[in-house]
């Protein structure tokens, strides 16, 4: 039988994915096979693999039989992110941004009033080409009802991920308390491009770089870079641009790709070398004993900084030119993006600055594993097997990244990239002024608590997705 493995450093939230309540069954004569196969891999690739049960129940089903073996399971110092799908071609494809059926944008959910138990929702973001789009959706409108059915504590982060083509959406608008229904078709196997929105702002003698990268991903499918070329594109403008200062807005960033968060890195780097390690991994001694054996310690455990694409293409690199990076986070800005801004400490020591809230706070990360093509297990899971630290040997983000600017993104109804949108107009007036408006830092503030973000359900949410040519190999090596 073939086995093949998609590769990821991952970090998914449990709060969001929870296991699959269909019974793989008591009188399932694969559950016996499937589980044995989670007890193989896992004993092999699992970062705490040497705490597994000696004896799990094997009677379990799959998924229950999977967290039977998880370490900790969400403590900050044991697993808070593996976790396993029933059907591996699903989570391939949206590992990689394409969506069964998209409502066409992004939000967050508030407690619409203290002690309430109703929720109302906020956009975040449109997507480009959809119906949400297309009938005048904004950033920053309100709604409190899906289908007619009330947004509450239990249902929120639910209702408008159901299947199903069209879906009426109740929006509210907060100042006259009017209601407006609207019917959104949604897009079917939508690929959300990664690459959102970016822009040069020339402002008193300074060269802005603006960029919105809402997921690290390389391309739409495997084996594609489309995404990972656009984005050197959008270096290669700022570098032609001669931009002085780089705005990075990762708000909505939850992770993705660990080659594409190593090329993003490697477009900001100041003196780019390939010769400088960007992050360091570390497996259990067991994975990791065999891969130093087999390709040695630097190729096996260092990942380095990158002068060219996968495809051969050159890096282009701003580091040289600009004066500071600032990050513009959220609590949804994770695991990838954290990867980044790790990984850039040493070469920018007091010359990244954060705006924004705390950040999730993962230095570990997992891969997909999977048979393909084989009918009697379909799952794929996503244990956790490595831990990463930058050049200098530090991870120590467990807690997430303070922000020097602590700001809310309650978004306002300007669209991500006006200059006056709330937390880039902070940024912007640190730039050129090294300070920050106390009356900027208030406007948008509508009071009410934070509940979490669609994009914190997102497959690739707390992940880094590591296409490690090793791991594949060695994969391939263990059919």
């Amino acid at each position: 039988m073939l086995k093949r493995y998609f590769i990821w450093i991952a970090c998914i939230a449990s709060l969001f994915f929870t296991s699959c309540e269909k019974d793989n069954s008591g009188s399932d004569p694969n559950r016996e096979y499937v589980n044995n196969w989670i007890y193989d891999e896992m004993s092999f690739y699992y970062l705490w693999n040497f705490y597994i049960p000696n004896q799990p129940d094997n009677t379990l089903k799959p998924e229950q039989f999977f967290e039977s073996l998880l370490y900790k399971r969400g403590e900050v110092i044991g697993d808070r992110f593996s976790w396993m799908q029933e059907n591996y071609a699903e989570l391939l494809g949206s590992l990689n941004g394409v969506t069964s059926y998209d409502v066409g944008f992004e939000y967050t959910g508030y407690l619409m009033s203290p002690g309430s138990n109703e929720v109302i929702g906020q956009i975040a973001y449109v997507k480009p080409n959809t119906d949400a789009e297309r009938i005048g959706l904004r950033r920053g409108d309100y709604f409190t009802k899906i289908n007619g059915t009330t947004l509450n504590t239990s249902n929120w982060s639910k209702l408008l991920s159901s299947n199903g083509r069209s879906i009426k959406i109740t929006f509210l608008d907060i100042n006259t308390g009017e209601t407006t229904n609207k019917t959104i078709q949604k897009a079917v196997n939508y690929a959300e491009d990664p690459v959102f929105f970016n822009k040069v702002f020339r402002l008193n003698g300074h060269k802005i770089g603006y960029l919105v990268y809402n997921f690290f991903a390389p391309g739409p499918t495997e084996d594609n870079y489309d995404y990972d070329k656009k984005l050197n594109d959008v270096f290669g403008t700022f570098k032609s641009e001669g931009i002085t200062e780089l705005i990075l807005d990762l708000r909505y960033n939850s992770g993705g790709s660990l080659n594409s968060a190593i090329l993003l890195g490697s477009m900001i780097a100041p003196e780019l070398s390939p010769d400088d390690v960007f992050i360091k991994l570390e497996f259990n001694p067991l994975l990791q004993a065999e891969l130093v054996e087999e390709y040695g310690e630097e190729e096996a455990l260092l990942n380095k900084l990158r002068d060219k694409l996968y495809t051969g293409e050159e890096i282009n690199n701003v580091g040289a030119s600009i004066r500071k990076l600032y990050v513009l986070t959220s609590n949804s800005t994770a695991s990838a993006s954290e990867l980044v801004i790790n990984g850039l400490k040493p070469y920018m020591p007091g010359n990244i600055f954060l705006i924004g809230n705390t950040t999730v706070g993962k230095n570990v990360g997992s891969i997909s594993i999977y048979e393909e093509n084989n009918p009697k297990n379909k799952w794929g899971m996503q244990p956790i097997i490595l831990r990463y630290f930058n050049k200098d040997g530090k991870a120590d983000f467990l807690n997430g990244f303070q922000p020097d600017i602590v700001e809310k993104d309650n978004a306002d109804k300007l669209p991500l990239g006006d200059q006056n949108e709330q937390m880039l107009q902070i940024a912007i007036n640190h730039i050129i002024n090294n300070s920050v408006s106390s009356g900027l830092r208030s406007g948008v503030d509508n009071g009410n608590e934070l509940l979490g973000s669609s994009v914190q359900r997102k497959a690739w949410a707390n992940k880094t997705i590591v296409d490690n040519p090793l791991l594949k190999r060695r994969n391939v090596k263990r059919q």
